[in-house]
């Protein structure tokens, strides 16, 4: 532990679950880099789904009833005597925020964490919920400065930390892990993600016929219209669903590009885990969050928002362009060296400092 404080911090760390999304990978991902530097971490499950990597005091309330999670929840809370809480769940009822600021969390430093720009997701759509979270936390910690300046925009508050994820790297596997070349995209198959419109994308350009595959990752309800739009454009032989796969970044490291697509993100995880794999991308310039990550033209390519006939030209031009593509994978690794552990760690230490 470094020496700016004298006794162990002492942190519970609060989220839904560690399974399926990127939020919950990250949950993950930052309950191992406190602890890794000595923080004493309490991973703290409100159900019982644990699919994703995680340190500390693993504390699960999955099994109770939704009002009686929350009563153990206060009590276990207030017997251990956290200095901080970081809260990693989306905050959407209006009347159970309004329960988790004056009774759950009550009288323990609590920094609510918000990773997206669809910011009713993390503030509740309830305006006056939402001025009342930012007043009563100690702090609230964005995922990107696009995240931040709508925060301020809407609710003209500037007190607004700015923590991008982290990268938790792990060396990927050197064997091939599919028998053909592939571009991939990685998500929850849900509406936001919008496979089936990639997969529209995809069938309109040159790679089909280059037999370039389409390797798409995740679980979702839209698994069985994504398997109809595959079959609608009989390209089954060349789109794969694979499912949620644990280790996401062997299929990662072995594709040609990653390929976003979503309506809006807030820092997107997959983006950043590609980059540190040398693996450019090619993604939608959607609200705040990939422009952080990706410069035009030099470790990938943005597309005109939501623009899928663009988004068409710009998957044969990575693939028609040797040089242009092989330029883009070569700046990957060192454009996200700054979202390193080490140094993202420093600034989680720097808010409990402020806070002692």
């Amino acid at each position: 532990m470094t020496n700016h404080s004298k006794k162990q911090l002492k942190v519970a760390i609060i989220g839904y679950k560690l399974a399926e999304g990127g939020l919950e990978r990250v949950f993950g991902t930052t309950t191992k880099m406190l602890h890794d530097v000595g923080i004493e971490v309490h991973t703290i499950v409100l159900e019982d789904k644990i699919e994703f990597e995680f340190a500390g005091k693993l504390v699960s309330f999955g099994k109770y009833s939704k009002f009686i999670k929350y009563f153990k929840l206060r009590r276990f809370l207030k017997k251990e005597h956290f200095d901080y809480i970081i809260d990693f769940r989306h905050r959407i009822n209006p009347k159970m925020e309004w329960v988790f600021l004056h009774f759950i969390y009550r009288n323990v430093k609590t920094i609510y964490t918000i990773h997206s720009s669809k910011l009713e997701n993390y503030l509740t759509e309830n305006k006056w919920i939402a001025k009342l979270i930012l007043q009563k936390v100690y702090k609230v910690v964005a995922v990107s400065n696009g995240v931040k300046q709508k925060i301020e925009i809407e609710f003209k508050n500037s007190a607004i930390e700015v923590i991008p994820n982290s990268l938790d790297f792990k060396t990927p596997s050197n064997s091939d892990i599919l028998p053909f070349k592939y571009i991939i995209a990685v998500g929850r198959l849900v509406k936001l993600k919008q496979f089936d419109k990639l997969i529209e994308s995809y069938s309109k350009s040159r790679l089909p016929e280059k037999n370039i595959h389409l390797v798409i990752l995740g679980t979702g309800k839209e698994h069985a219209n994504l398997e109809k739009k595959i079959s609608d454009f009989n390209l089954q032989a060349v789109i794969h669903l694979l499912g949620f796969k644990e280790n996401v970044y062997d299929y990662i490291s072995k594709a040609k590009f990653l390929v976003l697509t979503s309506q809006y993100e807030g820092f997107s995880m997959v983006v950043l885990e590609a980059l540190s794999l040398g693996i450019p991308v090619v993604s939608f310039d959607c609200e705040y969050g990939p422009r952080e990550l990706i410069h035009n033209n030099s470790n990938g390519i943005l597309v005109e928002d939501q623009n899928f006939e663009e988004l068409t030209r710009k998957l044969d031009i990575f693939v028609d362009d040797e040089i242009f593509y092989q330029g883009c994978k070569n700046n990957a690794v060192l454009s996200v060296e700054k979202f390193q552990s080490s140094v993202i760690v420093n600034q989680w230490l720097q808010i409990f400092k402020n806070g002692n």
